[in-house]
């Protein structure tokens, strides 16, 4: 019987068995508005359809008494909205059961026990909101996501602010008098989602804006041409940056000196020219719109104050400026840039120095100058004050006038200055070219004596040749070439013999230049014996180049006539003067004429033996006589002598015949003499 009843146990405790369908999986619990809270869980397996029911049981607390809420008859449904369940007050805790079998008095097991997420919001009015929240599950659910989501809502706008496994959370507020609204989900690998009840609140910003690299740091610190400061900066990635407080520091503070409004404003320009004068130091801070100013801004930037000085005697400017520091990537290098005379600003050239000098400056000229500094790549550049100068030159004679160049009769060249003595100078270097191309080279220097007219004689020439050009500049007290004169070119002179009329000579020369009143004409002088004739053969009015002179009354004898001119200057000189050149000496040659008899009878009709010469030189004559013992029978020097033959046989005699032409050539010429009775 005892068997039986064992038997029997056995097989009602295999029958229930067989009616049990276990507890679903309970995955996820949302909140909504009003703090309805929605279970959501995975159906039980359910093979042989024994399923009757689901039960949901609720408690406020964990260890509390757990009672029904609603039964869910349907097997497919997985989800249950407590309406009124209060999530938003508190969390509540939720287990599910599954009744089974014909009658439903088959009860599973209860679920996981899961709690919904509430969420604590704290204002501590320090600027910030504090946020507290429950797990689903301790320890979380496998299927649980590893981090909760945190969204924050702008109304209408929820934006997700953090993702998180921890169970709290401090957001920081950037935006002064903001109404924020806050949840927490946490999602499910079944594809559910836990949300938290949604509590909000008015909130203020009270932390500065972070001072950190993005938030308003200085791009750069320019000049501009007033001599007011402009500032340029990144925008700050501060969402709730409201302005941009200006800083300088004057005195050994930052002072606030003006605020620019507006996120995405980030140049200013100083109403202060003072930068012109000294370098100035700036500064910026973000401000939220609580009005929050952050730290300076942490490359506080001093503009660039340029100095320049002139050097009077080199000519030159010295460029100096402090070095610029802070420059996003670091200074590469510094670019310099002029403007002559109002002119557009030209490159002159880089440095990595803060110094620079500019070279060849022009007496009289205005130059303005500005530095750049350019960081690596070019990425940052910045510009200085601009700083300007008149070069100027020591006092010096403000002109200098070449009235002559001209030939004298050794055959140099005497250049003649006409300077003014208003102002004194150093003196005149004169430059000399043989060329029309003007390459002019310095022959001499000409010291300055507070006379009006001074000379300079050049004996490095040959005359007879070329044409010489000149010119002179006055040299002030540092040794530099302030001004030039005109160019005076020497006139050149050219004499020939016509040939088949041997007593003319025909000259031909080219024009003087530079006369400032031009050339009128030029007189023709001749030179015979060596003796300028003081009065002119003829005056050639400009443009007459050559001339035909006719020799047969003065030339006698001698076959050698030289000639110059004298370039005179017309009327019309600014310094009211009249110059005068002379040019070349030149001369012309008649070819000696020389006939000696080859006999002649001293009591017969030719009595006398002399040879005829003409155009020979008189004081170099000398014929000698000689018998055919090589005696020495006759000599004289003198052209109008000629030999008698007395105390003399017939005989036949050698003579030897010496004179020098026009050219200065000696000849020497020998033959024999016949004497008969």
């Amino acid at each position: 019987m005892r068997a039986l009843l064992i038997i029997l146990i056995l097989s009602f405790s295999t029958f229930c068995k067989s009616q049990v369908v276990g507890p679903p999986s309970l995955r996820c619990i949302a909140c909504n508005a009003a703090g309805d809270l929605t279970l959501t869980w995975i159906a039980p397996a359910d093979p042989t359809s024994k399923f009757f029911s689901y039960e949901i049981f609720k408690c406020n607390v964990f260890s509390g008494t757990y009672t029904p809420v609603a039964t869910v008859n349907t097997y497919t449904i997985t989800s249950y909205t407590d309406v009124g369940a209060g999530g938003n007050t508190a969390g509540r805790y939720y287990f599910i059961k599954t009744h089974s079998g014909t009658t439903g008095t088959v009860i599973s097991s209860s679920s996981d026990t899961a709690r919904s997420i509430y969420l604590s919001l704290t204002n501590p009015f320090d600027g910030t909101a504090v946020l507290n929240y429950n797990n689903l599950h301790q320890p979380k659910l496998s299927t649980s996501a590893t981090q909760f989501k945190i969204y924050r809502q702008n109304p209408p706008t929820w934006t997700q602010i953090k993702s998180t496994s921890a169970l709290n959370y401090k957001d920081t507020i950037s935006i002064c008098n903001v109404t924020y609204n806050y949840q927490i989900q946490l999602s499910d690998a079944s594809g559910c989602v836990s949300t938290s009840n949604v509590p909000g609140g008015t909130f203020q910003d009270k932390i500065p804006p972070d001072p950190g690299p993005t938030q308003g740091l200085l791009d750069s610190v320019s000049v501009n041409a007033t001599g007011q400061s402009v500032l340029g900066w990144n925008p700050s990635s501060y969402p709730d940056c409201y302005a941009y407080v200006i800083y300088q520091f004057i005195g050994g503070t930052w002072s606030g000196i003006d605020t620019v409004f507006g996120i995405n404003n980030s140049i200013y320009t100083t109403t202060s020219t003072i930068a012109n004068t000294a370098p100035t130091y700036y500064a910026i801070a973000s401000i939220d719109s609580c009005g929050n100013i952050g730290a300076l801004s942490t490359n506080a930037q001093t503009t660039m104050f340029l100095k320049t000085k002139y050097n009077v005697c080199s000519r030159t400017t010295d460029l100096q400026w402090n070095p610029y520091k802070n420059l996003p990537l670091g200074v590469s290098h510094y670019q310099v840039y002029c403007s002559t005379n109002a002119g557009p600003y030209l490159y002159l050239g880089s440095t990595i120095d803060s110094t620079y000098q500019h070279t060849g400056l022009t007496p009289g000229k205005t130059y303005r100058y500005v530095v750049r500094v350019f960081s690596a790549f070019g990425t940052n550049t910045s510009s200085s004050n601009s700083s300007s100068l008149v070069a100027t030159a020591p006092p010096a004679s403000s002109y200098v006038y070449l009235k002559s160049a001209s030939v004298d009769m050794d055959q140099t060249i005497t250049v003649t200055l006409y300077c003014d003595t208003l102002v004194p100078c150093k003196g005149f270097q004169m430059y000399k070219s043989d060329d029309a191309s003007g390459s002019f080279n310095a022959i001499g220097f000409v010291n300055y004596t507070g006379i009006r007219t001074l000379s300079f004689n050049d004996s490095d020439v040959s005359v007879s040749g070329k044409n010489y050009y000149y010119k002179a500049e006055v040299i002030d007290s540092c040794g530099n070439s302030r001004y030039t004169s005109n160019i005076g070119k020497t006139v050149l002179l050219k004499v020939k013999n016509d040939n088949d009329k041997i007593f003319n000579n025909n000259l031909s020369w080219d024009d003087y230049y530079t006369y400032n009143g031009g050339v009128a004409g030029y007189y023709v002088y001749r030179i015979v014996n060596e003796i300028p004739d003081p009065n002119p053969v003829t005056f050639a009015p400009f443009g007459m180049t050559t001339y035909t002179d006719n020799v047969e009354d003065i030339v006698k004898e001698s076959g050698k006539v030289g000639y110059y001119l004298t370039a005179v200057e017309g009327f019309g000189n600014t310094y009211g003067l009249i110059g005068a050149s002379n040019s070349n000496k030149a001369e012309a040659y008649v070819e000696a004429k020389v006939f000696v008899p080859g006999a002649f009878a001293p009591k017969g009709v030719n009595r006398i033996w002399k040879p005829e010469a003409q155009f020979i030189e008189k004081t170099d004559y000398h014929v000698i006589v000689f018998n055919r013992w090589g005696e020495k029978v006759w000599e004289t020097t003198d052209d109008t002598q000629g030999w008698d033959g007395s105390g003399y046989e017939d005989n036949t005699y050698v003579y030897l015949l010496q004179y020098k032409n026009a050219r200065g050539e000696f000849i020497e010429m020998k033959g024999t003499v016949t004497m008969v009775r």
